[in-house]
């Protein structure tokens, strides 16, 4: 099993997490499927 920190002393924005995800090599299908786990509502993610 891999695991990622985020040592954000100072905040990070969701657009740059989806960002570090999907550039580490995180599949955009399955991150999908797992972010509409979630009780969110009005985002899109294309």
């Amino acid at each position: 099993m891999r695991v990622a920190y985020f040592d954000c002393f100072s905040g990070i924005s969701g657009d740059m997490v989806i960002g570090a995800l999907l550039e580490s090599g995180v599949d955009f299908d399955q991150l999908k499927t797992e972010l509409e786990k979630l009780p969110l509502t009005e985002y899109e993610i294309k």
